[in-house]
């Protein structure tokens, strides 16, 4: 499914919430180009197609780093990398042509597809040019293999005119054709180090547990809008609770906004949002506060203790339990 224009946005928070669980399984992850017809390139971004200017962005965060390129031919008139090959007659330059196995009678010289030879009986021929029967392959007759036939002028030919159209409509040789590179992205180091939050994460799931929560980690739940989320702690309940932990990485500008659309998205949910000490508190203003808690401190692997004291607090542990 590609992401339309006004999906972008649900793009970030697919792209952050699919991180979590690439970094914790350890995966190797790659994002290729390709190409999809009237779009252009596009990148497979953990199961959905973004166009390649939003996947730059990724990269521009440090979020992603180049492994190698890779090449594709466009058009020489336009630049774009949508086309398609047409095949032509060599005579007439038709695109009527239809590819046949071909017969040729060495006596006339006769050459057309096999239909046209009517088989008098098995393994003889009768060429329909001069009437005479064909007995021998080799001798009376060749089976070149396959070629094409025009359906216009009726030439037969084995290779034909070989032309690239673009989307544009443009018409280009092969050798007129331009080449264009891209980009193949892998996760940087940058983002490898989000790793760092999966031993508190499993951490502070036990310790909710312990509490009589029904905590899971990095757990799938589909949005209202139809996006499945990692979430990296799901507590369920009548009122189930989305726990996003974000390292100082993770927690740029644009932060607030993915995790105010995931919260919204998420049904009859309330999210904690575990933030750096160091985000800026103008950034917080977006967050609705009947939606949506933070909790901000220096180090995530040693702020487990008051971390769970805090989500206890804000929620009431105890009356949450016995639900």
């Amino acid at each position: 499914m590609l992401a339309d224009s006004q999906g972008l946005r649900s793009v970030d928070v697919h792209f952050f919430s699919s991180l979590y669980e690439v970094l914790r399984k350890g995966e190797l992850v790659e994002f290729k180009p390709s190409i999809r017809q009237g779009i252009g390139v596009v990148y497979e971004l953990f199961g959905i197609e973004v166009p390649e200017e939003k996947i730059r962005v990724y990269h521009e965060r440090g979020l992603m780093e180049v492994a190698r390129e890779v090449s594709f031919p466009s058009c020489a008139v336009c630049g774009t990398t949508c086309l398609h090959i047409a095949l032509k007659c060599p005579r007439c330059f038709s695109r009527n042509i239809e590819k046949r196995e071909l017969m040729i009678h060495y006596d006339c010289g006769h050459t057309g597809s096999i239909e046209e030879f009517a088989q008098t009986s098995p393994g003889i021929y009768r060429c329909p040019k001069c009437g005479k029967e064909m007995k021998r392959v080799g001798i009376d007759y060749g089976r070149p293999g396959l070629g094409f036939v025009c359906g216009d002028c009726k030439m037969v030919f084995q290779i034909p005119v070989i032309e690239v159209e673009c989307e544009n409509g443009h018409v280009n040789r092969i050798q007129q054709l331009e080449v264009k590179k891209y980009p193949v992205y892998r996760l940087s180091e940058e983002a490898k180090k989000l790793s760092q939050v999966f031993d508190a994460v499993e951490t502070i799931a036990q310790r909710l547990k312990a509490l009589g929560l029904d905590a899971a980690t990095f757990a799938r739940v589909r949005g209202v809008s139809g996006i499945t989320y990692n979430v990296p702690i799901y507590v369920k309940g009548d009122q189930p609770l989305v726990i996003e932990i974000a390292p100082e990485k993770i927690a740029d500008e644009l932060y607030p906004i993915i995790m105010s659309l995931k919260a919204a998205d998420i049904p009859n949910s309330m999210m904690i949002i575990v933030l750096p000490s160091s985000f800026r508190p103008e950034l917080e203003m977006i967050f609705n506060p009947e939606k949506i808690r933070v909790i901000k401190v220096e180090e995530i692997r040693e702020s487990v203790d008051r971390i769970v004291n805090e989500i206890a607090r804000i929620i009431g542990a105890a009356g949450h339990a016995d639900h």
